[in-house]
């Protein structure tokens, strides 16, 4: 391994969830800086009667079903700007955007109970644990090959940056924590811990069904890990395709 580091992989995929557990958007560029991806999670339905903290599928049943609604901005979002408005897409094909006046009432309507919708500039984030999560094609891969019937597809872990790691196999991020990457020209970043799964794994949605025996997978060959949490060393773009490289030690 030289100076600038090993190899390990190119991105496959970039992904930014607009709201809070809802479905999201795949990106071929984005701009990441202190928050991660601009516009990742800019947005979450909050539960009233609880205060201002975004609500999450990932927590309380009553709140499962935001798994199977989409999120996509109307318009690129930019850094140090105000956050254009979404476009929520529902199971049964009915759209509507985060900016209508009765926005709370649609989304009270549809999810059985009352709730607001807030940008997270007026509300609590769900987790405040890392701005970026990254998952590599070798852990989905690993998985499979113990569970052959499961579908370990990307919607299930939501991750914002894919790592192709090629024809690798096992779990390559075991070994990554505490060290630096570098991707493209410009961004790195210090792989901060491990990424603890959760029932949204298992949850059904699009044409995924339900499936607690992803989880248990998980649980069982990896300690309940699937990917990593980053920390921002310095700000830049990220495109598919940009090498990865695992910087030495020190």
């Amino acid at each position: 391994m030289g100076q600038n580091g090993e190899r390990i992989g190119t991105v496959g995929a970039l992904w930014r969830y607009p709201v809070q557990s809802m479905r999201g958007e795949a990106l071929v560029e984005a701009e990441v800086g202190a928050s991660g991806i601009c516009g990742d999670r800019a947005y979450g339905v909050v539960d009233p009667e609880i205060g201002k903290a975004i609500t999450s599928a990932g927590g309380k049943r009553k709140w499962r079903d935001l798994v199977t609604y989409t999120a996509r901005f109307t318009a690129p979002p930019e850094p140090d700007a105000p956050m254009p408005p979404v476009e929520i897409t529902l199971p049964d094909g009915t759209r509507f955007t985060g900016d209508l006046p009765d926005i709370d009432a649609r989304l009270s309507k549809h999810l059985g109970r009352p709730v607001r919708f807030a940008s997270l500039a007026t509300a609590e984030a769900a987790y405040a644990l890392s701005p970026l999560h990254l998952l590599t094609t070798a852990t989905l891969r690993e998985l499979g090959r113990h569970y052959p019937e499961g579908r370990f597809e990307l919607a299930r872990f939501r991750p914002n940056v894919v790592i192709d790691t090629g024809e690798s196999t096992g779990f390559p991020e075991t070994g990554w924590i505490g060290r630096e990457l570098a991707i493209g020209e410009s961004l790195r970043l210090r792989i901060a811990d491990h990424c603890k799964r959760c029932v949204m794994t298992v949850l059904p949605q699009g044409d995924l069904p339900q499936d607690p025996a992803i989880l248990q997978t998980v649980r069982e060959h990896n300690a309940t890990r699937a990917g990593i949490y980053a920390e921002l060393l310095q700000p830049g773009a990220i495109r598919q395709g940009d090498e990865v490289r695992l910087l030495p030690n020190g």
